[in-house]
């Protein structure tokens, strides 16, 4: 049965088109906060001889005070002088704003929502527009699956819903594919925050693992705006309240073991293996590096199968040296007719691994160790298998350690090369995926400065093709970046939902947010307020997951400031309060 709401704060005046609406402030309601609040207008349509009954969605803006007496140069003169003009000023006022409509449905003859539709015609003038309340954003939600609260609307205090579903069938409450989305925000415009409040959302799906790849240690820390205390908000703590309750897996890669030959070469390269032997300078320790990688990948025992790294010993170093004194022969090819192994350059290796022979072999067995699975390391691949399959949520960090700033490029290659690896995998058995993974501070490896190396340069590429070719097989990204100018375009264009938070007014960046939300969603988004000033984390949202929209208009969401007002706001997604505040 429909809600009977008595009051209207406004009714439709002109001009309007079937998205955007003028509308006029009753006298009633000049005293209400309206700007980005919710309204809802309903409207008959005919056709073919039969009624339809629509009711559309709306958020206020544009709001607009005018007073005719006020504009006239005679009365401003007077003003000037007397101050406000009884029963003129104030009283005469006339306050009008501006609807955009986020989505419109259909009901049927109980009022009852059937699916979404768009207007046909623009409403006449004179429709009476309500305030909407969580009741009424309920009804309009309340049959679609994956239905999470992660903030509230900045005008009314409005609970925002969103689908996040899982990406398996449509008949099984999911997507029916996998989503791509993007957080965009400068430092402290809340992304981080944003985020982990989206991944407990798709967390209440118990068929849906997650996997957060997380540079910088905030996730595995749960450490969210450290130093804000008007921020109180832990994912572990979100995650263990869930009806279906998910413990999270916190490792990194010190305590997994790698496996790929191009992460031990790598690895071997930084702590100067190859410059010790004798290869001088970076690219031609690339080059040796890339042909070590080569000779590890076509090691085969005595019954012909592959030898992964991890079997690799001390004792197998000098034949591996020997094979890549040759190599130096011919890199650098110092006369024509040189037989690779006897020249100068082979003998120089060979010589200098019989100087440095102690430390080349402790080199060789301290990287060793990073890829050994005997002393209780669970491999990459069985880790990403468990996200996979088992549906676990893995937060796997890979910040470098001794306060090294160079960003670890190859530690991210080695990730994407065994996730891409697991998935086709997992497809040839027949066995499906469905699954979100999280890339934080994605800005460092598919940014601009990405392309100053060559490690970077193939991170960007690859990450580039893991978002093409892990969607078809039920994989979602989600990128958490501070840029938007300088982000692979490629990566860009793969994006279905896109958020952005404060920070891209102006410079480089304003181009493309005005592209994205349109000329009135931008004037929009440079009214949200500062973070830095209020405390609230306020951000635009566009994509499949803004539940109350069906015409494409970004939605103006709030985040929560603490895990506790999440909870409150799902009690459907939570088991108990009580386990957020430990």
């Amino acid at each position: 049965m429909d809600k009977i709401i008595r009051y209207p704060i406004a009714v439709i005046g002109s001009p309007n088109s079937t998205t955007t609406f003028t509308v006029d402030i009753l006298e009633t309601a000049r005293d209400r906060a309206l700007d980005h609040a919710w309204v809802t207008f309903e409207v008959i349509e005919r056709f073919n001889g039969k009624a339809y009954r629509k009711r559309a969605l709306c958020q206020l803006g544009g709001i607009v005070t005018r007073n005719r007496w006020h504009e006239d140069p005679v009365i401003r003169a007077v003003i000037k002088h007397q101050g406000a003009i009884p029963a003129l000023s104030g009283e005469s006022d006339l306050t009008s704003a501006q609807l955009t409509a986020l989505g419109v449905f259909l009901l049927d003859d109980q009022g009852y929502v059937r699916r979404r539709t768009t207007l046909s015609i623009p409403p006449p003038s004179g429709t009476p527009v309500y305030p909407a309340d969580a009741e009424a954003l309920q009804e309009l939600v309340h049959t679609e699956p994956g239905i999470f609260y992660a903030g509230q609307s900045p005008g009314d205090g409005l609970p925002v819903p969103l689908t996040l579903r899982h990406f398996g069938k449509t008949e099984e409450g999911g997507f029916g594919e996998a989503v791509m989305l993007g957080i965009f925000g400068q430092t402290r415009s809340g992304k981080s925050i944003l985020a982990a409040q989206l991944l407990a959302g798709f967390a209440a799906n118990p068929s849906m693992g997650l996997l957060i790849l997380d540079p910088q240690g905030e996730f595995g820390q749960d450490r969210f705006a450290a130093g804000d205390h008007r921020v109180d908000f832990s994912i572990r703590r979100m995650l263990g309240a869930l009806q279906h309750r998910r413990e999270i897996i916190v490792t990194n890669t010190n305590e997994v073991a790698l496996e790929g030959t191009e992460a031990f070469t790598e690895m071997l390269r930084r702590a100067s293996f190859f410059a010790t032997l004798g290869f001088k300078g970076h690219n031609k320790e690339r080059e040796a590096s890339e042909r070590l990688a080569t000779i590890l990948s076509e090691l085969h025992d005595s019954n012909g199968k592959h030898r992964p790294i991890r079997d690799l010993r001390g004792s197998d170093l000098p034949g591996l040296v020997r094979d890549l004194a040759k190599f130096a022969d011919v890199i650098y090819a110092t006369r024509p007719g040189t037989t690779p192994g006897e020249g100068q350059r082979a003998l120089d290796v060979l010589a200098r691994y019989q100087l440095d022979e102690l430390r080349l072999k402790r080199v060789w067995g301290e990287t060793l160790n990073a890829f050994r699975t005997d002393d209780g390391r669970t491999p990459l691949s069985t880790l990403i298998q468990q996200v996979l399959t088992e549906r676990a949520v893995v937060v796997l960090s890979f910040a470098q350690e001794g306060g090294k700033h160079d960003v670890p490029y190859f530690l991210l290659n080695e990730i994407l090369t065994r996730l891409r690896h697991v998935i086709h995998r997992s497809f040839q058995h027949g066995q499906t995926s469905n699954a979100l993974v999280l890339l934080d501070e994605a800005h460092l490896f598919a940014g601009e400065h990405a392309n100053d190396t060559a490690d970077g340069s193939r991170t960007r590429t690859m990450l580039a093709q893991s978002v093409r070719m892990t969607g078809k097989y039920g994989v979602g990204w989600f990128f958490v970046t501070q840029t938007l100018h300088d982000f692979d375009k490629t990566i860009l264009r793969q994006l279905q939902v896109k958020i952005f938070g404060q920070g891209f007014k102006v410079g480089a960046d304003r181009e493309y947010v005005q592209t994205e939300l349109g000329t009135e969603g931008f004037t929009r988004y440079c009214s949200l307020p500062d973070p830095k000033r209020t405390g609230r984390y306020t951000f635009m949202i566009t994509g499949p997951i803004v539940a109350l929209g069906s015409l494409g208009t970004p939605l103006v969401l709030q985040s929560f400031r603490s895990g506790m007002d999440l909870v409150h706001a799902n009690p459907r997604c939570f088991a108990s309060i009580e386990l957020t505040v430990s």
